[in-house]
């Protein structure tokens, strides 16, 4: 298993007690997750946010975002949640800006 990058852990974990879109919070807990088994980094996170933006699907190892247009479906093992497209590209786009390395 990869090593998580614990300062972005430690970014996104701050970040869900500032969500934007308070609906986005379901779906954040996954990217959470991602970040803490060491398959999301800055550079994942980028490219997922561009996927998103584009209407795109895109996973890693048991990490699934399903794009349903404006809305995504972000499925973790047996765990599901969903929330708009735009709102967690948003959200995305505020952790990279924290993070300072994209």
């Amino acid at each position: 298993m990869p090593d998580p990058d614990l300062n972005l852990l430690s970014l996104a974990r701050a970040h869900s007690l500032s969500l934007q879109d308070p609906d986005v919070a379901a779906c954040w807990s996954h990217v959470i997750q991602g970040i803490a088994l060491g398959w999301l980094g800055p550079a994942e996170l980028h490219e997922l946010a561009t996927y998103l933006d584009e209407r795109r699907d895109w996973g890693v190892e048991e990490l699934l975002f399903a794009s349903l247009g404006d809305v995504v479906r972000v499925s973790f093992l047996d765990d599901v949640a969903t929330c708009t497209s735009g709102g967690l590209v948003d959200e995305l786009g505020a952790l990279l800006a924290l993070d300072g390395r994209m």
